[in-house]
Parts: structure tokens; sequence; C-alpha cells
């Protein structure tokens, strides 16, 4: 009984070791220089304005609101001459 309850508690303290450095995974690496100064050449836009990216007013389309569509026409009753009905 002693052997095998000291054979769980090795084990199980082997899974805990096991699953702590599992959970720990390396950094990730820093980005490459020559890419990131390859995004800033391509972006223009930031040399000329700055602040391109900040809407002040919002467009014209998004500030009108539209109109709401007619409603459709009533059918007609679908009655037979002579026929009662069912009120």
């Amino acid at each position: 009984m002693r052997l095998t309850l000291s054979l769980l508690t090795v084990l199980l303290g082997y899974a805990l070791l096991a699953a702590a450095a599992v959970a720990d995974p390396p950094p990730p690496a820093d980005p490459d220089p020559g890419f990131l100064e390859f995004l800033g050449s391509v972006d223009g836009l930031a040399e000329v304005n700055p602040n391109y990216l900040t809407q002040a007013t919002p467009a014209p389309s998004a500030a009108k609101a539209p109109t709401p569509a007619a409603p459709p026409p009533q059918p007609a009753p679908n009655s037979v001459p002579g026929v009662k009905n069912n009120e």
C-alpha cells in the first residue's frame, strides 16, 4: 500500500513539473527591423497628415438617414359574391 502511494506521489510530481514546463511558452522573437522599415515607407500619408486615420466629421452619406419605404398596398379581398365571410 505504501509503495503504491509513494509511486503515485512521485508520478504526480513529475506530471506537475511537465505541465509547468509546457505552460510557459518561449517569448516571441523581435520583429525584423527591415520589415518595420518597409511598413513605414509604404505609409506615405503619415508624412503629409499624421492624423489622417482620425475622422473629425462623418462621411456625408453616413450623416443622412435613409427614408423609410412606403408600405405595400392592401390586397383586394378574396371573397366570392354571395358568400359570407367568417368574422
